[in-house]
């Protein structure tokens, strides 16, 4: 079918997701160490699921303050200029990319062990330790790494299974260590939550995750650590360090 109704629909839903498109650019979730994200996850991961996707990238520093750098890699190749020294290892070896995942997910809250923004709320956990909590409640993108032996992968697919999806209960991340000595356990909490009504209407605007990931990584928007808060640690910066 066609029709004025139907156009003026496409236009607008294009005009929407455009708007969603631009203002998605950097809106990676962050953690440091201890630090934990209760989220609902958009993606359910069935076939087919536009909310979930992998990709490869190279990740290198650069100019005078060493900031970091990202760009994506596809058929083998990078979309930008990557340095030589993060493309091949001292004795000639070609570097493999970074192999990474990344979803669409509806973030509750973030529980912080340093109260760096004032309005954080502070609370108190089970075993007594002192934590801050930042209200969010709004769509993010979790970034990880496949991790050592796949571990980060590997537990998202385990609450796959014993689910049937992925976005049936609230999902806890939380991140031990930084650098090299990171870990991630990942685990499908009691509670379930429905998205509020007028998010529920912007999940269909929310662009593709691999057209995300063109925005945020591609030739014409490459990431680099001015789209980083300053004391901020990427969620991925893991124990599967390319470096």
């Amino acid at each position: 079918m066609s029709g004025i109704s139907m156009i003026q629909n496409n236009i607008q839903s294009r005009e929407n997701r455009s708007l969603q498109s631009n203002e998605s650019t950097g809106r990676e979730v962050w953690l440091k160490d201890g630090d934990q994200v209760f989220m609902k996850t958009i993606a359910t991961g069935e076939e087919g699921d536009i909310h979930l996707d992998d990709f490869h990238v190279y990740e290198f520093q650069q100019g005078i303050e060493k900031s970091w750098t990202s760009v994506l890699v596809e058929n083998g190749e990078p979309v930008a200029s990557v340095p030589s020294e993060a493309m091949v290892y001292e004795d000639g070896r070609r570097r493999a990319p970074r192999h990474k995942f990344a979803m669409w997910v509806y973030v509750t809250e973030i529980l912080h062990t340093e109260q760096r923004v004032d309005s954080w709320e502070e609370v108190t956990s089970p075993s007594g330790s002192k934590l801050y909590k930042e209200t969010v409640n709004d769509f993010k993108v979790m970034t990880l790494s496949f991790g050592a032996q796949n571990a980060n992968w590997n537990q998202f697919v385990d609450i796959y299974e014993d689910n049937g999806t992925l976005d049936k209960s609230v999902i806890r991340v939380k991140r031990r260590g930084s650098a090299l000595d990171t870990t991630y356990t990942i685990t499908s909490t009691s509670g379930t939550m429905e998205l509020p009504d007028d998010k529920q209407a912007e999940v269909k605007n929310l662009t593709p995750i691999k057209e995300y990931l063109h925005q945020r990584y591609g030739a014409d928007d490459t990431a680099s650590s001015d789209d980083v808060p300053s004391d901020a640690v990427s969620i991925d910066d893991d124990d599967d360090s390319l470096f």
